[in-house]
This record gives C-alpha cells, structure tokens and sequence, in this order.
C-alpha cells in the first residue's frame, strides 16, 4: 500500500496557506427536499445547514416525506420542519411550507432537487414574488425515463427561480443546451461544486479498523456509493478479474449496499473472485475502509460530482474515474485518471498503468489531496454558498 502518511507535513502546508477567512453569517435561509434520507444531496445539504446554524445564522430545514434516517445528524441549532405531503401532490404540504417561511419572513429559499423546486414556486407565487429570493439546486445530471415526461412542468417551475444551481460545468451546460436554463433572459445560473472536510478525511490514520475481512491481495483498489445499477460496480469486478489474469496481485473493496447487490455477487462468483472482491456493505464512517485503499475507483455511468470520490482523494488516494459528468472537472486539478464509462478494458488498462508504478502512484496520491485542499475544500465551499445565498442581485458572484 501507499504510504500516504509521509505527506503529512506538506499537506499541513497547503492546508494552512489556502484555508479561507471565515465568512460572516449567511441570511436566514431555508431548505425544501424531498426526505432526509441518506444520499449525496441531502447529507450535504444537512451538513451545510449544520455549518450555517453554527456561524450564528437562522437555519431551517423542511422536507416533504420520510423516511428521515439522517434527522439525528441535523445541528439542535436548525429548525426541522416536516410537510406531510400525502398524495401526488399536496395542497398541505404547501401550506405548511408557505407558513414556515412566512413566520420567520425568511429572505433566502433553497430547494434541493426538482420536486421541492415545485412547492417552493408555488409558494413565492402565494406569497408574493419579492417575498424571498429563491435558489433551486438541481443535481441530476441525466434525466432519467420516468422523469422525461415531466420536464415541461419542471423547466417552466425552474424559470421561477432567482438562480439555478449546478454541481458541476458540465452539468449546467448540458441543462442549457437541452431544457434552455440560463438562456433568454432566464434566471442566473452558477455552479457550487462539492466541498469536503479535509481535517476529517486527511492523512492521518483512523481510530478504527475497517468491520470486513480484506481482499486476499497485495493492492486493494476500492470504491465507495450505494450499489444500483448507475453505479456499474460489475466493472470493477470485471477489471479485477482482468487484472489477475495479467499476473496483478489486485482485489477490490466495495462499501456500499443497495439493490444491485445480487447482480454483483454472481458476477465475482461467476468469476471466481470470491478471495479477492469483498463487499464491506454500508458504513457510517468510511474513513477506516479508505485507509486500506491503494487506489480508489468510480465507475459510474452518471455522475454529477462524487462526493466520495472527493473524500478519497481528501485522503491521498489516486483515482480513477469514468468520464461523466463533471468528473474530469474534479481531477483537472491532479490526482486521477479517467477512463471512457463503461469500458473495462480501458478501465483494466488505466489500473494497471498505476499499480505498475510506484513513483506514478504517489505523485497521484499527492497531487489528490493538494487538490481537495486548494480547491474543493468544505470551508470554501460554504463561503462560496453564502455568496449566492447573500447576493444583492440575481447575478451571482463569480465562481473561484
């Protein structure tokens, strides 16, 4: 395995020099999603509004529907306000958002996702436009089939917003070009890239070990994400198989679970890689299972911006990662390779390249954790949100 650990001192360097002043707090705002499930989206937003409410700011979160497994991870300092939506579509629900932000007077209205966008329209339209600035976040990068037929609804309901909110580059050009956001006198548009806690996810070894027997090999590449279908662990699989076939002593360490978990294992019993791809299931803390990484991969056939592949590159971990998304946007700055989606032989290819040289393979791990730090750190990311959130007009600032 790479020894991560002599980077120590430098990264403390480059943590010290490019850590951001502390921004002043944020107006009262307020969150819409859907559910505090655990996801990317909503355990960012939950730990954004955390951060918000600890510099002193009026934080709300309302959500429309349970579960709300990720309720015990909200700051006592936000308020949490549950919709009850029932039905298709609940006049209820309305109301009882239209009343939360009415009772605060709150300025600042974000939704996360398409559907919240909708409520959160309708209610500035109850309430008065001027009422409050809204912001829709939107992280789907690939309209999926059974959203297709809708799109007409939630192109108009984004057309309400104040500025419309991309997780990447990539992804706001593709919604200009198809759905024309940010076109014709539309509403602003900018991009907040993904922030992670790089004190948190850092060179320092974990206080525990990871709860799964490690694969039988001498590099361990690994991933991180729920298992479903967009997520193509069965390449990694496949490249895994590939490899050894080659004479590379790899196996893989797949954290995660989901409902793509059977198709996985017939693939690793189908080839016979029972010893050498192991699924660790789902982890509260990651942290533990990335030390034990040589390589982390994202295989993904969509992908807006990885929040767990910035976690492992924060943890001086070479990536590797299919073209999507804004994905190459996040390794622009060093520390991956990406591959074409869906090709296992270039996927195997670009592997091999790495675990076959040692001095490529820490440079990499040095290069991904200066990025996390100087880019794509939490701090900056927050600062960045209160911009947008504190904007006097619907220009938004600049990206940095």
């Amino acid at each position: 395995m790479v020894n991560r650990l002599d980077q120590r001192d430098t990264a403390r360097l480059v943590s010290a020099r490019f850590a951001p002043a502390r921004p002043a707090p944020t107006p009262p705002v307020l969150f819409v999603l859907n559910a505090l499930s655990i996801g990317g989206s909503e355990r960012k937003t939950v730990r954004l509004a955390n951060a918000l409410a600890d510099q002193g700011s009026d934080v709300t979160i309302t959500y429309l529907n349970t579960p709300e497994p990720l309720l015990s991870e909200v700051s006592p300092a936000v308020r949490v306000i549950y919709l009850q939506r029932r039905g298709k579509f609940s006049l209820r629900s309305l109301r009882l958002l239209a009343k939360a932000i009415r009772e605060r007077d709150t300025p600042v209205v974000v939704t996360v996702n398409l559907y919240p966008a909708l409520y959160a329209a309708l209610a500035r339209a109850w309430l008065g436009r001027k009422r409050f600035r809204l912001i829709m976040s939107v992280n789907t990068t690939d309209v999926t089939r059974g959203l297709r037929a809708a799109m007409a609804l939630y192109r108009r309901v984004l057309r309400r917003a104040d500025v419309v909110l991309f997780g990447a580059e990539a992804q706001r050009r593709i919604w200009r070009e198809r759905y024309g956001i940010g076109r014709n006198g539309g509403p602003s548009t900018a991009v907040l890239y993904n922030g992670v806690d790089t004190s948190r996810f850092s060179l320092e070894p974990p206080q525990t070990s990871p709860h799964v027997d490690l694969p039988d090999a001498r590099y361990i590449i690994g991933t991180v994400g729920r298992l479903s279908p967009e997520k193509s662990h069965v390449d990694l699989v496949r490249a895994i198989a590939a490899l050894r076939v080659r004479g590379v002593d790899a196996g893989a360490l797949i954290v995660g679970e989901g409902q793509e978990r059977d198709p996985i294992v017939a693939e690793i019993e189908k080839l016979r890689m029972q010893d050498y791809v192991k699924l660790a299931g789902a982890a509260h803390d990651v942290r533990p299972y990335l030390a034990c990484m040589d390589v982390f991969a994202l295989t993904s056939s969509t992908e807006t911006f990885s929040n767990a592949t910035l976690e492992a590159m924060a943890s001086g971990l070479p990536v590797v990662c299919s073209r999507v998304g804004g994905m190459e946007e996040l390794i622009s700055h060093g520390g991956g390779v990406s591959y074409a989606a869906g090709d296992v032989t270039q996927l195997t290819g670009v592997l091999l390249g790495i675990l076959a040289d040692d001095v490529k393979r820490t440079q990499l791990a040095h290069n991904a954790r200066t990025a996390a730090v100087e880019h794509f750190g939490w701090d900056r990311m927050v600062a960045r949100f209160i911009a947008l959130a504190a904007a006097p007009s619907s220009r938004p600032p600049p990206q940095r």
